[in-house]
């Protein structure tokens, strides 16, 4: 996965964040860094307790919780943030935003299943 995120060029995963960027408000911006950023620490842990220090790992992460949050407005740029992370999560290989209402999306969020 980090050697995917690797091979990934930076111009291209700079402007799928320039898209993020564009489509969403600060404050949709503040929240989804938020969570990104809860994703990154998780993955950070979770390298620390395998004692694997590759940095393109918990970037990986944080580029696809990014992509996740925000997958119907970022057209293709969606598999380029998401791709290192849905090699080894094919779950996330296609945005599922379109498949749940923000009513469930909240409640899982809120129950610990999202």
């Amino acid at each position: 996965m980090a050697d995917l995120w690797k091979q990934t060029s930076s111009q291209t995963r700079a402007e799928g964040w320039a898209v993020v960027h564009r489509t969403t408000t600060p404050e949709e911006r503040y929240r989804i860094l938020v969570a990104a950023s809860v994703a990154r620490r998780a993955a950070l842990d979770t390298a620390r307790n395998h004692q694997r220090h590759d940095w393109a790992f918990w970037a990986a992460v944080w580029d696809a919780a990014t992509a996740v949050a925000v997958c119907d407005r970022i057209g293709s740029h969606y598999n380029v943030l998401v791709a290192p992370l849905a090699a080894v999560m094919p779950s996330l290989a296609h945005c599922r935003r379109d498949e749940f209402s923000i009513r469930e999306l909240q409640g899982a969020i809120l129950k610990g299943g999202g």
